[in-house]
């Protein structure tokens, strides 16, 4: 599922310090620009300060970055330059392409969706409403991953690693990356999310080695031909409580499929099942390795020590301190 916190876009870098800075959001001289951008459809009104302006006088958080991102994706120009001077105007034959953009950003759409892309683990990726915003507290998962596969016997193998509920194709396709002799297979039961998944395995040239399966979590794994079995599950599963979902920001609770966020009544009904399913496809000394919401760490834990296969269970923190990824060793032989 990932954090549920503001969303991102791929310009995710701190922008230079602009003028319109100083002082502090307070400095803006803020005040309702939606009347003046109506009256006057002017290339001029296109401007770093004034669509800051617009963005801040609609409760918009993060309005600096937005403004920028925004401006740059509709203009072809790059967002410093829009930073450094706030009163450059965009080319006359992209405000149409602005304002349109602005009135969905407005309209509490997640940036990232806007623009059609997310920066994840460095790398662009395409999104659509189809697929969950990769966040970036998910890297702490592939973090994981990599410290005990690079720390382990198999560092220097060929792996077989399972992502389910790949969504995007962000975990699969970053341990891809990092793992250039793995083999991994991104499972969806989304066929929009299977779409997108693929797009972006074809963008990164990685078609030889991710494949993307439509089916239910660990279902199709009862017909692909993974040698015997595999030596990384990973996941992000849906968490947040069914009852927790509504009261979401707009930006979530509005626009991400509510299938990559809702985890059933405890927001765990996913995570019993991959942990239940999972010894059977894990090979010995494999490992099971999922993403958690606040507060979730000890109850997945405690599947994990009552479902037989597994070893001792251990947690990882996020950047932010909060236990963020479940993490378990496979013990025994797999079945798959």
């Amino acid at each position: 599922m990932g954090d549920i916190g503001k969303d991102g876009a791929k310009c995710v870098q701190n922008p230079p310090t602009s003028p319109l800075q100083k002082g502090g959001t307070g400095g803006f001289g803020v005040r309702s620009a939606r009347s003046e951008v109506r009256k006057q459809p002017t290339p001029h009104v296109f401007t770093y300060r004034r669509v800051v302006e617009r963005l801040v006088d609609n409760g918009m958080e993060g309005a600096l970055l937005d403004a920028a991102c925004l401006m740059e994706a509709a203009s072809g120009l790059p967002r410093w330059q829009f930073i450094l001077d706030p009163e450059q105007s965009i080319p006359s034959d992209r405000s149409y392409l602005l304002e349109s953009m602005l009135s969905r950003r407005e309209a509490r759409e997640p940036i990232a969706y806007i623009l059609g892309v997310k920066e994840f683990w460095s790398l662009p990726l395409t999104v659509g409403h189809d697929v969950l915003i990769p966040r970036p507290e998910t890297e702490t998962l592939v973090e994981a991953v990599l410290e005990k596969v690079r720390s382990g016997p198999a560092s220097q193998l060929a792996l077989t690693i399972v992502d389910l509920g790949t969504g995007c194709g962000a975990i699969a396709l970053a341990l891809a990356v990092e793992m250039p002799h793995a083999l991994v297979y991104a499972i969806d039961r989304s066929l929009g999310a299977c779409r997108i998944a693929r797009r972006n395995i074809e963008a990164l040239g990685l078609t030889s080695r991710v494949h993307c399966v439509q089916g239910d979590l660990l279902e199709p794994l009862r017909t692909i031909d993974a040698g015997g079995g595999c030596d990384l599950i990973v996941s992000n599963p849906p968490y947040i409580p069914s009852g927790a979902c509504g009261a979401l920001s707009p930006e979530i609770a509005a626009y991400e499929p509510v299938e990559a966020i809702d985890g059933g009544p405890d927001g765990l009904r996913y995570h019993r099942r991959i942990i239940e399913e999972a010894p059977a496809y894990l090979r010995e000394g494999g490992w099971l390795t999922l993403e958690v919401g606040d507060g979730q760490a000890p109850d997945v834990m405690e599947l994990v020590r009552k479902t037989e296969g597994f070893g001792p269970a251990g947690v990882r923190q996020d950047v932010a301190g909060r236990d963020r990824v479940v993490f378990a060793p496979r013990r025994g032989r797999a079945h798959g």
